[in-house]
C-alpha cells in the first residue's frame, strides 16, 4: 500500500486547496457540509466545456501511478487526470482538500493546472459508486481507499 508523502509542495497545495474550502462547517458524522462552487470555477469550467457531472479517470495520488490501495491524509491533496475531459486536457493536476473522517472519503477539488502550467478554479469531487470514495479504517485523520485509480465527476456545489 502507497502511503503519499508529503514535501515542500505541500504548502503550496494547502494554500492552492484551502482558498476554495475556508471553514467548510463539518457534519455530525465528520463528512464536510455543502458548499456551493464560486461562480469564477463555474465561468472557468464552462470555458472547458464542462458540465456538472461530467467524470474521467485521475491517479488519486498524482505521484503513484501503480494499482492497488493508497493512504489518504485529511488536508490537501494533488491528483492527475488520465485522458481528456470535454476541453480540458488530460495529464492536469488537480487540487482539493481530503477528509477522512466521515463513512466515506471526500476528496473536493478547487483548481486545476493544465499542463501548460496555467492554473484555473475548478469544482470536482472524487466518487465511486456514490459520493466519497470506500475507505478501510485507519489512524485519524487518515484512511486506505482500495484503488490508486478513481472518478472525479464537476459539480456545481458539493454535497
Amino acid at each position: 500500500m502507497a502511503v503519499l508523502k508529503r514535501g515542500p509542495l505541500w504548502a503550496l497545495l494547502g494554500a492552492v486547496a484551502g482558498a476554495g474550502c475556508p471553514g467548510v462547517a463539518i457534519r455530525p458524522d465528520g463528512s464536510p457540509a455543502e458548499e456551493q462552487c464560486p461562480e469564477a470555477a463555474r465561468a472557468a469550467m464552462e470555458a472547458f466545456r464542462l458540465a456538472p457531472g461530467d467524470s474521467v479517470t485521475m491517479d488519486v495520488d498524482a505521484t503513484r501511478t501503480e494499482a492497488g490501495p493508497v493512504v489518504v491524509y485529511d488536508g490537501p491533496i494533488e491528483s492527475r487526470t488520465w485522458l481528456n475531459m470535454m476541453d480540458l486536457p488530460g495529464d492536469t493536476l488537480l487540487y482539493g482538500r481530503v477528509w477522512t473522517n466521515g463513512p466515506r472519503v471526500v476528496i473536493r477539488y478547487y483548481s486545476a493546472r493544465l499542463p501548460d502550467g496555467k492554473v484555473i478554479p475548478f469544482c470536482a469531487v472524487a466518487a465511486d459508486n456514490g459520493p466519497g470514495l470506500p475507505k478501510s479504517p485507519g489512524r485519524t485523520g487518515a484512511a486506505a481507499v482500495p484503488s490508486s485509480a478513481a472518478q472525479v465527476y464537476i459539480t456545481g456545489q458539493f454535497r
